[in-house]
């Protein structure tokens, strides 16, 4: 049985194909079919993750504005709060929240950032995470949505007995949040088409607790466990949470393969100067 994803998408005033139900429909159901088609499927020989992206919920704030150029990460506090309404409304729903802002890239030059976020901690096999993923204008049509995932999946410790072990790097190139491979789609050049993923990302993104029967596992375990289960450790949910913030800041820019060709041949096709020929003729005719 494939490992469900939910994901909710919240899309503000602006933003690209967001003007009706329909255009939101459209871009949402998109994001998910490629996120599906990477981490389900597959397009690496014999690697089959499994995973389903499945949708939960679109919201929509006409009365928001949120430039993508003035979001440096998902971590702004006006994403943070449409992040926090939702899940509220969800009461507190384990799943991936995608905002969509208007403007085409974030204020470094991406097109999206994403990572996880604790939403309890009683111990490092015990806690629960939710996803959170700021996509601009231009990852329209892009794996960029299926590539913040993968930033969300790779959430994990990487010893039980350190609490300060958690890491969201790529479990194919330690110490590293991305992939060096060019067509991996973790790279930080995201691939336009067919973007693979390696056994050892499906055998960690298959564990994530954002996933929604791994989520409920770690529910009925504690539900059983009654008064005797250990307390929510808020202190260590905080402490946890400003040390992603601080990882995620230093991540490098996630951009469209596609996208950023297009630049460089436009600015190969415009003309540097005028012909020297041309010169000679005009500094006659004065």
């Amino acid at each position: 049985m494939a490992s469900t994803i939910r994901v909710v998408g919240i899309f503000t005033n602006g933003a690209r194909s967001s003007a009706t139900a329909e255009e939101r429909q459209a871009r949402f159901n998109n994001d998910l079919t490629l996120a599906n088609a990477a981490w389900g499927t597959g397009f690496a020989p014999g690697v089959s993750c499994g995973l389903r992206f499945a949708s939960l919920r679109i919201f929509y704030h006409p009365d928001v504005t949120i430039d993508a150029s003035t979001v440096s990460n998902v971590n702004d506090p006006r994403v943070a709060n449409l992040i926090t309404q939702a899940r509220t409304t969800l009461n507190d729903a384990t799943a991936i929240y995608v905002v969509y802002l208007s403007g085409d890239s974030l204020s470094p030059g991406s097109i999206g950032n994403g990572g996880p976020e604790f939403t309890f901690f009683r111990g490092t096999t015990d806690y629960g995470l939710i996803g959170r993923v700021v996509l601009s204008g231009r990852a329209i049509d892009t794996y960029a949505f299926a590539h913040e995932a993968g930033h969300v999946l790779f959430g994990r410790f990487l010893d039980n007995s350190n609490p300060g072990s958690f890491t969201i790097n790529d479990p194919s190139n330690p110490g590293s949040a991305h992939s060096n491979n060019p067509q991996n789609l973790m790279y930080p050049i995201i691939p336009s088409s067919d973007p693979i993923i390696n056994s050892a990302q499906c055998s960690v993104a298959k564990q994530s607790k954002v996933i929604a029967q791994n989520a409920a596992s770690s529910y009925l375990k504690n539900k059983k466990l009654g008064s005797a289960r250990k307390k929510n450790n808020r202190p260590m949910v905080k402490k946890l949470n400003n040390t992603l913030t601080a990882k995620m800041r230093r991540m490098k820019p996630d951009v469209s393969r596609r996208r950023r060709t297009a630049k460089v041949i436009s600015k190969a096709r415009k003309p540097c100067c005028r012909p020297a020929a041309n010169r000679r003729r005009t500094l006659k005719r004065r």
